[in-house]
């Protein structure tokens, strides 16, 4: 019972904001379409010119420092740019993002790295080594795991930057188009768009805890400490002693 209690409380904490900023961005759109509309939101970046793509990208590779979500970003850039416009834009943005934690964890070493993973940094640590591209993958189709964190620890652990950064984009992927598409029909007023895209978002998150779970496990197990053989004691050796014959040896008999 505490172990599901647990559980559902870990599926409350991913599942809640999501669900809160669906409805909160539909029931803005509601009540509001000329707030939420894609005309008057490309209108606000039209002082930036052709260069609103960039500084777009620029603010995703700089989130993990102001700690925004990124589901926040992608949903704005969809938008702004269309769905397929703000998938690229945002992928983009998650290779730089990736490229900036990586420099950051070298520089800094391991010690923020224990500050933020606590006891599981050596658990972290190894995984991360161990499985790179996998890692960053899993990690990221994970809800459960906190993403810039893991590409900390797989920076800090020594883990190489472009399996790392392949498996944060492969990763990304999924959820990045549905979460552009939710944020392009939210502002284009197309209903059935944005119900599929926000029910393909949920459906996204809790598939990735499941296909998650090995790294979840691996990170959560105990390493087995091996253990040391010892040589069984051997007595001490003693020096023969030279044994006295009692038999006077007798010359031999002569011819």
């Amino acid at each position: 019972m505490a172990g599901s209690g647990g559980r559902g409380k870990a599926w409350l904490k991913v599942l809640a904001p999501v669900l809160l900023s669906v409805l909160g961005l539909t029931t803005l759109r509601l009540l509001g379409p000329d707030v939420v509309n894609q005309q008057d939101l490309r209108a606000f970046l039209k002082p930036l010119g052709p260069w609103a793509p960039a500084f777009f990208i620029l603010a995703l590779a700089l989130r993990p420092l102001v700690l925004i979500p990124g589901q926040l970003f992608t949903a704005v850039g969809g938008m702004i740019f269309g769905s397929r416009e703000a998938t690229l834009y945002c992928l983009l943005g998650s290779f730089l993002s990736s490229a900036l934690l990586f420099v950051l964890a070298r520089w800094l070493g391991t010690r923020l790295m224990q500050r933020l993973a606590g006891h599981r940094y050596p658990a972290i640590s190894r995984v991360a080594r161990r499985h790179g591209f996998k890692f960053a993958l899993l990690t990221c189709i994970n809800p459960l795991l906190p993403t810039d964190v893991m590409i900390i620890a797989a920076a800090a652990s020594g883990a190489r930057f472009w399996p790392v950064t392949l498996g944060v984009l492969v990763g990304t992927i999924p959820g990045t188009f549905l979460t552009a598409q939710f944020g392009s029909g939210l502002a284009q007023g197309r209903t059935w768009t944005t119900v599929a895209s926000g029910v393909g978002m949920v459906v996204s998150l809790v598939l990735g805890a499941v296909l998650g779970r090995r790294i979840v496990q691996e990170i959560n197990q105990e390493p087995t400490p091996e253990l040391e053989t010892t040589p069984a004691p051997q007595p001490p050796r003693v020096p023969p002693v030279p044994v006295l014959s009692t038999v006077q040896e007798l010359p031999p008999p002569g011819p």
